[in-house]
């Protein structure tokens, strides 16, 4: 306990000169989870229409989350749907029917008229969006994987100057040293759990519980560190370790889909990317939404098992490296 509380302290004292670097890397976090919120808003709704008529409010189509309906007695200029502050003109022939004019194709007018008609109905040939949940998970989670090599920049610091071979030969327990490195770089995360916690109490929705976002973030982070451990680990140099590091995240990360969905309808490209711990940990977050969570918990079972395959590896070769050679 004295080793991980010591090893804790000095962490953070380390962090000082650093801290620029790891405030901006926050904002950039924290900025991603609000856009996360506000595009969610955005991708339900199917359309903005003004519906220009003189008829009685009561009796008119009402906006719903899917088609935003704006009433008006004057026709707005064409220029607005150039500039596309609005999708679509509707008005009411002497019939009754809807007459829609758009810039845009005969499917999506098709599409305005049947919201128009039944706001709740279920669009065909509309895959299901995702929930803002899904986003926000997925809009953080490159720049926390990315924040994470930087927040084990302490232990990197010691296995390159030395200090590691020495601390594994003082008595102290190495199995607490470690477990300070993972409690700093959790602790990090705080600020981000916090903008959950006042979004949620401000009356947004962000899609899951507390809890069920502390048990994501903890899995997500879990990850980080075990790769993170590992490169540190395996190369020598910290830069080249965290410089191919935060590169592949990145990279795994686009192609995961976390910012949106990435296909090219390639088998075996689809099938590399099914493999990507990322991925599936996405597919889980979006079977969560669905209420299909346990169905699917295979999903989560392999994001699990391979970042504690990584982070075992990690924790052997370090014992072979260092502690068997004392």
């Amino acid at each position: 306990m004295r080793t991980f509380l010591t090893t804790l302290k000095n962490n953070y004292l380390r962090t000082v000169p650093r801290m620029a670097s790891f405030i901006l890397l926050t904002i950039f976090t924290l900025a991603s989870m609000v856009l996360a919120v506000h595009m969610t808003e955005v991708q339900q709704v199917k359309g903005r229409i003004v519906l220009v008529t003189d008829k009685s409010g009561e009796t008119l189509p009402k906006s719903s989350s899917k088609l935003s309906v704006t009433v008006s007695t004057v026709k707005p200029p064409h220029s607005a749907l150039v500039e596309q502050k609005y999708d679509a003109y509707v008005t009411i022939s002497q019939k009754g029917d809807y007459e829609i004019e758009t810039l845009r194709n005969d499917s999506y007018k098709n599409l305005v008229l049947q919201l128009l008609k039944n706001p709740n109905s279920k669009l065909k040939d509309s895959k299901a969006a995702r929930g803002v949940g899904a986003n926000i998970i997925g809009f953080m989670m490159m720049f926390l994987l990315l924040m994470i090599f930087g927040s084990l920049y302490a232990f990197a610091d010691d296995k390159e100057q030395g200090k590691l071979r020495r601390i594994t030969a003082a008595p102290v327990s190495f199995v607490g040293y470690l477990l300070a490195h993972c409690f700093y770089c959790l602790s990090l995360f705080l600020p981000e759990y916090i903008l959950l916690i006042v979004l949620k109490y401000c009356g947004f929705d962000i899609g899951f519980s507390l809890l069920e976002y502390a048990g994501l973030m903890v899995v997500l982070i879990f990850m980080g560190i075990s790769f993170a451990l590992l490169l540190y680990t395996m190369i020598q140099k910290p830069d080249n370790a965290s410089m191919l590091g935060r590169s592949v995240s990145v990279l795994t990360s686009m192609l995961a889909g976390t910012f949106y969905l990435f296909s090219k309808k390639n088998a075996v490209l689809d099938i590399m990317i099914k493999l990507l711990p990322q991925k599936q940990l996405m597919n889980f977050v979006e079977y969560m939404e669905r209420g299909e969570a346990y169905q699917h918990r295979f999903s989560m079972i392999y994001v699990i098992s391979f970042s504690f395959v990584l982070f075992v590896i990690a924790c052997y070769m370090l014992r072979m490296k260092y502690i068997k050679r004392v």
